[in-house]
């Protein structure tokens, strides 16, 4: 099973949609594709938010590129 998450990363306008085994956790680093290269960020925050749709909750996760 997956998880869909939102991501948001180093606050930038744009967010993208990612997949995950888990929801990651804060301090955790994660390898994501941008731009078609690989990188690696620490998770910042995890947001859980509610809204009235039929699918229910939404994951945002916020990554940064910089060293927590």
């Amino acid at each position: 099973m997956t998880v869909s998450c939102r991501i948001s990363i180093d606050n930038r306008p744009e967010a993208a949609d990612a997949l995950f085994q888990a929801v990651p956790r804060i301090g955790e680093s994660v390898a994501l594709s941008i731009d078609g290269n690989t990188q690696e960020l620490r998770v910042s925050r995890v947001v859980h938010v509610t809204n009235s749709s039929p699918e229910g909750a939404s994951i945002i996760v916020e990554v940064t590129s910089n060293i927590l």
